[in-house]
């Protein structure tokens, strides 16, 4: 019972931070076309606002949780990996870059270096998205 309580959180926590990206990637920069530079300013700080509150914890519960799933999905490491825990490796991977990424620019100030835009992140997020499907029919 516990394994499909946190699976579900994770699957919703994705869902906040997968959409956070999907919204800023795909619409509001395409807002920013018909917009004006003031008005468009001013978007983005009012979505800012609203998604400081909930992303971040929404990432940290999805890093914790994946986590603990990876934990459980695993299995028992014999002499050559599987092909699904080899995605599992990679998506887990991916996914611990999000969440370190995350945590270390919202909670503790510190900006990264490369991929400073949201598009990576996008895109790592869809790849974990899609790995999270793929794994279990290989």
């Amino acid at each position: 019972m516990t394994y499909v309580i946190v699976h579900i959180v994770h699957i919703f926590s994705v869902f906040i931070y997968a959409g956070f990206l999907f919204t800023d990637n795909l619409i509001l920069m395409r807002m920013q076309k018909a917009m004006t530079a003031e008005k468009y300013i001013q978007t983005r700080q009012l979505f800012a606002s609203y998604t400081k509150v909930l992303v971040p914890k929404a990432l940290i519960v999805a890093v914790a949780s994946g986590s603990y799933l990876f934990y459980m999905n695993f299995g028992d490491i014999t002499q050559e990996l599987s092909n699904f825990q080899i995605l599992l490796l990679i998506k887990a991977t991916m996914g611990g870059w999000l969440g370190l990424r995350g945590v270390s620019q919202v909670f503790f100030g510190i900006q990264p270096l490369v991929f400073k835009s949201h598009r990576f992140p996008f895109v790592l997020s869809v790849a974990v998205i899609l790995l999270s499907q793929l794994m279990f029919v290989v």
